[in-house]
């Protein structure tokens, strides 16, 4: 069985076990988080039904919350990170390196997902914290053995190369970041306790610009490289024009100025502040409008459509609304109020962690698409799989506009707790989080299937 196989269907158990689990701690699902012997409720909750209000520190858990959310994150991102290597090395690196480089990031995968659940969920002891720390190691380690094999040949492979070092520099940041936290704890959770209540507040702090700096780039960076990749699997001519005028090589070139500007932006909030979203934000819509346009230069149907409707996407719900959220910030002029009235409490806590969120599922969605699609086309193999692609883009579509209408669409009013009968969220947002969990199931048995029952058949050989 094809090494890259093994990695693709293993990276997807992974990512359905710890999403699975992550899915079972959700309050709808206590009764059977209980009958499994879990914790009824989590220790250190958000909220604090005294106060009726989010905390960030909890006086009997401390700032227990905020590690598992921050663990949490850094988990699934490793995940997809994994998963994105895998078509990076498929498509790059030569097989024995690739090897090397592939079975180091499983290793990088499965310490960091399983010590994040141990350590949050079952034994608070530090050691498995530092095994966390030690799995983001490996995957940093596995970033600079690639810069040393890997030789860009044409435009796009150098805009992937540019994503791969702003990534590194990205870990880096975090690692100060991390290292920083253990020695001034008390100034980062004032900061933090400030950005709950006053953001502006917390901009003062250099620690909190660094965590949204850190935040920005690398999630702004991970969505350009597994876009430049489906391009790369798609097929893009350089000299393809659109418009008559603009070629890929110019869209190529573009990226290249815009990715490196605005992730250099993002890392100067640390140093500089908010002054330095006025070069972000220009940066960000110029890497959007190229991939959007790059996106109808694709020769593979397929990932046209999906490159094309992600695109757009991220115009409608991640680029618009937040220019709609930073016009009105402190003025009321297209929303009811300011978003920073206290009114507004509930939205600006929303649209802070539903942003993020869009931003991942987008990854998630891409990689799921490709992963139907590369290295084996499951679409021609099994017919129905076209539709159940057709599926994961509209559920993702209506997710990424339900969450926004969520976020910004409530009438201003009193901060509600987990408000799981809202209407947007029950009508429009679960259901299409539905689909996309059924298109993932029906897309993870194909994997069973042709991959699975074939791994457990060599490992068992392998003890005969």
């Amino acid at each position: 069985m094809d090494r890259i196989k093994k990695h693709m269907f293993l990276v997807a158990t992974i990512f359905v076990i710890v999403v699975g689990f992550y899915i079972l701690l959700s309050p709808s699902l206590k009764p059977i988080r209980v009958a499994v012997g879990l914790l009824a409720e989590l220790p250190g909750s958000r909220y604090n039904p005294d106060l009726n209000a989010a905390e960030i520190i909890n006086e009997e858990y401390g700032n227990f919350y905020l590690g598992r959310i921050a663990l949490v994150y850094h988990s699934v991102f490793v995940i997809f990170l994994y998963a994105t290597l895998i078509i990076f090395s498929g498509l790059y690196l030569e097989k024995v390196f690739r090897d090397i480089i592939l079975d180091l990031a499983l290793i990088g995968t499965v310490i960091v997902a399983s010590s994040v659940i141990i350590y949050n969920y079952f034994d608070r002891n530090f050691f498995w914290h530092g095994t966390f720390i030690a799995g983001l190691t490996i995957f940093f380690i596995i970033g600079l053995l690639i810069l040393t094999k890997y030789k860009p040949k044409n435009l796009l492979e150098w805009n992937i190369w540019l994503s791969g070092v702003l990534l590194l520099v990205g870990s880096v940041w975090g690692a100060w970041l991390g290292s920083s936290y253990m020695h001034y704890r008390e100034e980062f959770l004032e900061a933090l306790v400030n950005s709950r209540f006053n953001p502006d507040l917390a901009e003062e702090n250099i620690f909190w610009r660094a965590l949204t700096s850190h935040e920005h780039a690398m999630i702004a960076i991970a969505l350009t490289l597994i876009f430049l990749l489906a391009l790369a699997i798609g097929g893009v001519k350089e000299d393809e024009k659109i418009f008559k005028v603009i070629t890929a090589r110019h869209l190529y070139y573009l990226s290249f100025v815009s990715q490196l500007i605005m992730a250099l932006a993002s890392y100067s909030v640390t140093f500089i502040g908010g002054i330095a979203h006025l070069v972000i934000t220009p940066a960000a819509l110029l890497l959007i409008a190229s991939t959007l346009l790059l996106s109808f230069m694709v020769d593979k149907e397929i990932i046209r459509h999906s490159l094309l409707i992600g695109n757009i996407a991220i115009w409608i719900a991640v680029a618009i609304p937040g220019a709609i959220v930073a016009i009105n910030l402190r003025k009321a002029r297209f929303l009811p109020l300011a978003f920073r009235d206290p009114l507004y409490d509930w939205a600006e806590l929303a649209y802070n962690i539903g942003h993020w969120h869009l931003l991942l599922l987008s990854w998630g969605v891409l990689l799921l698409i490709l992963y139907i699609y590369w290295s084996e086309n499951f679409i021609e193999k099994y017919k129905f799989m076209k539709w159940v692609v057709w599926l994961v883009l509209i559920g993702y579509f209506i997710a990424m506009v339900g969450t926004n209408l969520y976020m910004l669409a409530n009438p201003p009013g009193e901060y509600i707790p987990n408000p799981y009968n809202n209407l947007w969220l029950s009508i429009i947002v679960e259901p299409s989080l539905i689909i996309l969990t059924l298109c993932t199931a029906i897309t993870y048995i194909i994997y069973l299937k042709e991959y699975g029952l074939k791994l457990l058949r060599d490992i068992i050989s392998v003890f005969k």
